[in-house]
């Protein structure tokens, strides 16, 4: 199966240069009765499978954590992340492509949560990606 995303714009600088478009994929995350879906950036800086912003976050109310790491972050250092289990999908047409279990990095300290969800090198090494020229995010799931 081919899918195919793409990219978000992301706006201008207060100086009014326009800032590169971002490779983003529809990513959906299973928690118990629970789903979310929406925008993930692809981020092959990022370590770990889903850096999450507080909707994902709230997936996740009233479940035990399976373990405690520590990232580096880009701005803040070494820091302590709570990692959740769910069931991962991309989304795309109504379709949902299930691409089985991934981990959920929340941190610990709440001003770490972003407003954009990161999808990183845990679930994007399960993926044959290619992002292009034309400004595509194309996912042929392996």
């Amino acid at each position: 199966m081919i899918l195919r995303y793409c990219y978000a714009e992301d706006g201008y600088t207060h100086h009014g240069d326009k800032i590169p478009d971002v490779p983003v994929v529809h990513l959906a995350l299973r928690v118990g009765r629970y789903l979310a879906r929406g925008l993930a950036i692809v981020d092959t800086g990022f370590d770990g499978g889903v850096y999450p912003n507080m909707d994902v976050v709230k997936l996740f109310r009233g479940v035990k954590p399976a373990k405690v790491v520590e990232f580096e972050h880009p701005a803040y250092g070494l820091c302590e992340f709570e990692v959740y289990q769910a069931e991962v999908f991309l989304y795309h047409g109504g379709v949902y492509t299930e691409l089985g279990l991934g981990n959920v990095y929340i941190p610990v300290e709440p001003e770490l949560i972003s407003e954009e969800v990161l999808v990183g090198r845990e679930i994007l090494n399960k993926l044959e990606l290619t992002l292009n020229a034309r400004k595509m995010v194309t996912v042929v799931k392996v």
